[in-house]
Formats: structure tokens, C-alpha cells, sequence
């Protein structure tokens, strides 16, 4: 999501947020979750806990997420990446690579009642921070933690990033053009969904609580994300002979870029229409040939979308709809019962009448940069709506609040000031 500019009002049923932390509401209003992880996968996961209303103790180090520095784009001194990813936290700068660091989040965890982490198999244990540590102090503890390649194995100990990911989960072999170098996904698919997988473990461990009064480790890891959304793939593909349907001809089939029209492109596809409405539709883009072509069979399932013949006879397609705009072929195709849809670019993605009728672009008032757009929780709930409760805070911006009520003098505040064991605001 690209933040729009300051001071412009989002379309829709845009949700301002308040700019505070008090009064919140939701699912999991009451429940407090302590985040040490940093970047987009676990700071994503956790924000989908906040905007259910969980109250969510972000423990940076005093110089900051490293998503602050991600840019450009900044806004104003934030970094658009660190804004995307962390409404609805507290921030507290503190150090934990120090005793009395490492005392003061035992102390937070010790109310709490989930700790996220990702510092990678084993750290947290050196920093006496591990499960077995902390369930002594809290047995009702969800602990969750991230990796990249897992926690077994022999690269359980190997950093990794978004592309080292998709590289090895075989994510990049089926996009782009056969014969040439693979590419990437354009989204942070590994990352991104290993958030929401790590926000539907820790959810599933507190449910278990709630049931048997006992708390968990849980760990969930990139690698594993991939191989996850990747089996539906590799499952399909029994026969390399014969591959065609569902998923199965993605290593060969070229990129889908839709179909072009007079002034741009679409995708379609028939797998609602009849006979006649296959007629129809070829004798009014004048196709009428193409009634007897056996690709043509099965009215249009295996000329149109993931069809056997769709990428073969896409340039009869493209002579059909060459004289006629997006609109007008969209419009067409929906008369005959068929799915079709323009391509977007984000201008046009965002001013279509779909995305203010959900209302997800909102609107934040941040203390620093003022007011910018973000894709709000797309979540519905009928009694506890998910919402923007308070905007991304800045560093060390409740540094103070927090450990005040752990009984945190402002004397030993400003020692532990002086010492650069915590950062305030």
C-alpha cells in the first residue's frame, strides 16, 4: 500500500483513528501481547492481533525497527513501511542485550499474554528469554515464535529474507517466461502470510488456554508457509504428461497479462455460461468461425481463463475485442454470463466504487506526519469490529507508560535513561 499524501480524506467508510491507545475494543480486547520481532512478518502478524483490540507491547531496540529506516518512501521522518505495519502498538525502546533489559521484559511478560519473537532458533534462550524462562513466571504463556527455514535441520541456523524464501520454495520456477531467468512475486508472499499464520497460531493457542488453563510454544517459519501454499500445486501435478487443469501447467503456461482491448486489458473467463450463450457471444464479437474450432468446445471452458487452448487462441480473442474499450467488453461478457474484470493500476484500484463500498483505504492521524491513507482490517464482525484504534507509534513513544506500571520509579526511569538501557520519546 502506498500511504497517500497529508491532509487528503480517504473514499468510503473510512475509519479515523483517534490517535489513542485507551478504550480498546474488539475480539481480543483484553488480552496483552508482547512483540519482539522486527521488519514486515511478525510486526504484520501482530497488527492483525490489534486490530482485533489485543494491546500490543512492541519491544524495540533503541535504535528502532528496522522498518523505520526502510525507504523511501518516507513521510515526513517515517518510513511508509514501518506506518503500514504497526497501528495499533506500544512502543517501548529498551534494550534487551542487557541484564537489566532482559529483567524488564521478563517483568512485561510476566502479565502478558502472548510473546511473538523472531530472533531465530536458540537466541532467545542466550538472552534468558526462551519458553522454559519465561512459562516459570507466566504458565499461562501462548509463546510464538518465527524462523526462517524452522527450528530443525540443517538450516534452522541460516538467516533469510523474502527472496531467499521464494528461491527455495520453488515460488519463482513458474513465474515468468519459459527459457528465461525466474522472477519473484511482486508481494512479500513469504513474509506477509507467515504473519498471518503466526496471528492464527497464537489465536488457536489462547483458545486452547481459555479451555484447558494452560499456556504453549507454538513456531511457525517461512519455509514452511511456502511449502504450505505451494502443495496445492504440487499435489495436482500426478501426471508431468498430462499436465493441464487446476494448477498443473503453471511451469509451462507463459505470464497471463490479460486480453487487450482498444484501451487497455482484461480478464475473463465462461465458466457460468450455456450453450446459447456462447453463441451469442462469438456471433456478436464476430467470431462466428470459431463455433466450429474444437478448441472452442465446452462453451468457452477450454478457450477462456485456465481453459487447455486459453493462451493458444488468446490472439483470436484480442481481433474480437480490438475495437471495443474495457469497459465495453467487461460489460459484454457479464451479459453472456461470464466473469471479467479490467486489469487496475493503483490509481484506478483505489478509486474504483468496489474499494470505497468496503471501505479498507482509512485514513490515520499520526503525531508526527499527520494525516495518510493505509488498507485498513478487511476483517467483518458483526459485534467486536476489528478497527484502527491508534496510529504506529513512535520510538519509545510509551516507554514510560509501560513501565510505569511495573512500578518503575521516575527516579530509576531516568537511570535507566542515563545508563541506554531503555529510550523514551
Amino acid at each position: 500500500m502506498r500511504p497517500g499524501t497529508e491532509g487528503k480524506k480517504s473514499k468510503g467508510k473510512a475509519q479515523k483513528s483517534k490517535g489513542k491507545s485507551e478504550n480498546m475494543s474488539g475480539a481480543l480486547s483484553g488480552f496483552t501481547i508482547v512483540d519482539l520481532t522486527q521488519g514486515l512478518c511478525g510486526p504484520f502478524g501482530s497488527m492483525r492481533l490489534g486490530d482485533a483490540g489485543a494491546e500490543i507491547i512492541k519491544i524495540e531496540p533503541l535504535t528502532g525497527d528496522c522498518s523505520r529506516a526502510m525507504g523511501p518512501p518516507f513521510i515526513g521522518d517515517e518510513s511508509a513501511v514501518f506506518l503500514s505495519l504497526n497501528r495499533n502498538k506500544k512502543s517501548v525502546a529498551l534494550d534487551i542485550h542487557t541484564p537489566e533489559g532482559q529483567n524488564l521484559v521478563r517483568q512485561v511478560v510476566a502479565k502478558a499474554d502472548v510473546l511473538l519473537e523472531d530472533l531465530g532458533p536458540g537466541e532467545t534462550e542466550k538472552l534468558g528469554l526462551g519458553y522454559d524462562t519465561l512459562r516459570t513466571l507466566n504458565p499461562k504463556l501462548v509463546y510464538c515464535a518465527i524462523s526462517a527455514f524452522g527450528e530443525e535441520g540443517p538450516l534452522r541456523n541460516m538467516p533469510g529474507a523474502e527472496l531467499v524464501i521464494q528461491a527455495m520454495a520453488d515460488y519463482t520456477n513458474s513465474l515468468g517466461r519459459i527459457g528465461e531467468p525466474p522472477v519473484r512475486t511482486g508481494t512479500d508472499v513469504a513474509s506477509i502470510n507467515t504473519g498471518i499464520f503466526a496471528s492464527q497460531a497464537i489465536t488457536a493457542g489462547l483458545f486452547h488456554r481459555m479451555r484447558k488453563g494452560e499456556g504453549q510454544r507454538v513456531a511457525v517459519s517461512m519455509l514452511g508457509t511456502l511449502l504450505h501454499m505451494r502443495g496445492i500445486m504440487w499435489t495436482a501435478m500426478t501426471d508431468p504428461d498430462e499436465w493441464y487443469g487446476f494448477h498443473l501447467d503453471h511451469y509451462t503456461r507463459p505470464p497471463d497479462q490479460g486480453y487487450k482491448t482498444k484501451d487497455g486489458y482484461v480478464y475473463f473467463g465462461l465458466r457460468r455460461g450455456n450453450s446459447e450463450d456462447w453463441d451469442r457471444l462469438l456471433i456478436s464479437l464476430g467470431m462466428v468461425e470459431s463455433l466450429s474450432d474444437p478448441r472452442f468446445a465446452n462453451f468457452g471452458r477450454d478457450a477462456t481463463s485456465i481453459g487447455r487452448y486459453a493462451a493458444e487462441v488468446k490472439p483470436l480473442w484480442e481481433e474480437g475485442f480490438k475495437d471495443m474499450t474495457s469497459e465495453e467488453v467487461v460489460r459484454l461478457i457479464h451479459e453472456f454470463n461470464g466473469d471479467a474484470v479490467p486489469f487496475l493500476e493503483y490509481p484506478q484500484l483505489v478509486a474504483h466504487p468496489q474499494i470505497a463500498a468496503l471501505g479498507v483505504v482509512q485514513e490515520i492521524d499520526h503525531p508526527t506526519v499527520g494525516k495518510f491513507k493505509t488498507i485498513g482490517p478487511v476483517w467483518r464482525f458483526s459485534d467486536t469490529p476489528a478497527k484502527i484504534q491508534s496510529p504506529p507509534p513512535t520510538l519509545g513513544q510509551h516507554t514510560e507508560e509501560v513501565l510505569e506500571k511495573l512500578g518503575v520509579s521516575g527516579d530509576e526511569m531516568r537511570r535507566l535513561v542515563n545508563a541506554g538501557i531503555v529510550g523514551k520519546a
